[in-house]
């Protein structure tokens, strides 16, 4: 069989499973993982209260990584950029391509391409304990005004907010607000 069979034999096989979604994990199973900020619809406003946890070796709790957003099917998905583990970066290569064309739409085009800055943290979410510790990811913000900047004052001013003993939680009010193009 050659690989163009064996492909074709793939797509045709997974295309006409009827167990497509036996890997799909459900949203409530997933935000017992995910710390997320997202406001449920029909909400104009929420706290949440977190603690987050210190690293075993005393390191930065904040883990810097990068992905892509992409948007497909009209939703927007981050993919976890692979040239960070020094792996070939298809989308890095698109990027790269349409900037040195010297034609200005290619360079814009090629913001689609770019990855981003995010920090991944693991937290305990005080309202949810039972589901154990969860990892929070949220973007890097160039201007200095993002959330990592909101929590270093606070740790600069109290000490190690992860200390089981003297730490601190932390209370995140989530608002509803518009972007810079009405939505």
């Amino acid at each position: 069989m050659s690989s163009f069979d064996a492909v074709l034999a793939q797509y045709e096989k997974n295309k006409n499973a009827t167990s497509g979604n036996a890997n799909k994990v459900s949203q409530e199973d997933r935000m017992k993982k995910y710390f997320t900020t997202v406001l449920p619809k029909g909400s104009k406003g929420e706290e949440r209260r977190i603690r987050i946890l210190p690293t075993k070796d005393g390191s930065s709790p904040f883990v810097e990584v990068k992905f892509h957003e992409i948007q497909v099917d009209g939703k927007w998905i981050k993919l976890f950029d692979p040239a960070q583990e020094n792996l070939r970066s298809p989308l890095n290569e698109v990027h790269d391509a349409l900037m040195q064309t010297g034609v200005e739409s290619d360079r814009d085009a090629a913001r689609n391409y770019r990855s981003r800055k995010f920090y991944i943290v693991k937290v305990i979410d005080r309202d949810h304990e039972e589901d154990g510790p969860k990892f929070w990811r949220f973007k890097h913000n160039y201007k200095n005004d993002g959330i990592l900047d909101k929590i270093i004052p606070i740790w600069r001013n109290k000490g190690d907010i992860t200390d089981p003993e003297k730490g601190r939680d932390l209370i995140i009010e989530l608002t509803k607000s518009k972007t810079p193009a009405g939505k």
